[in-house]
């Protein structure tokens, strides 16, 4: 989103705890270590989580306050930051324990995201999880920003065949987002744990 303020969304976002999805899953796997990949990592709360339970992690952001921010945050810890947009990243297959995309994707269009989504499926190794959110078709973000993709979750089982979905949750409220503005979302989030066959 062009006219989207992405400082502003990392400097309200400097505060916040660690998504509740993503602590859910560090204790589903167990690990006291592992590979993990943030793609659009923000202020770096949860690529200092991941560290600080035992994982190497490698944040993406495409936002350069974003980056250094994550730089600050996770210092001195396995956290590797670069700063490159996450529709052009290269996911390594069979690589990572952990991968999240927390309300990253939707702002890239449907074929971006759909590539990604698939290339996320290949990068987890047998049993690692994803943890997502993504925007549903009902947002009201979706009248006015063709360049995002928005889904259902039928679309989404439909495309990620190898995986079990562990949690899946669909939120529709008013509600203000981190940077305060008010609007209907409609949020599909959850837990995906590659299958092991």
């Amino acid at each position: 989103m062009s006219n989207w303020n992405w400082n502003k969304f990392t400097q309200k976002t400097q505060t916040r705890q660690p998504i509740g999805f993503l602590i859910e899953a560090v204790k589903i796997l167990g690990l006291s270590n592992g590979n993990a990949l943030d793609l659009g990592c923000g202020a770096g709360i949860d690529a200092r989580y991941l560290a600080e339970n035992g994982f190497n992690v490698e944040a993406i952001d495409f936002n350069k306050e974003s980056v250094e921010q994550t730089k600050k945050f996770c210092k001195g810890l396995s956290v590797s930051v670069n700063q490159k947009n996450v529709a052009d990243y290269n996911i390594i297959p069979n690589a990572y324990q952990l991968i999240i995309a927390w309300n990253t994707l939707s702002f890239l269009t449907k074929d971006e995201s759909r590539k990604i989504l698939l290339n996320i499926q290949e990068g987890l190794i047998k049993d690692g999880i994803f943890v997502f959110s993504l925007f549903g078709q009902e947002d009201d973000w979706v009248k006015n920003h063709p360049e995002m993709s928005f889904w259902t979750i039928e679309e989404l089982k439909n495309l990620l065949f190898n995986v079990n979905f562990i949690k899946l949750c669909e939120e529709k409220r008013i509600k203000p987002g981190a940077t305060g503005q008010v609007k209907f979302w409609h949020l599909i989030r959850g837990i995906i744990q590659k299958k092991t066959v």
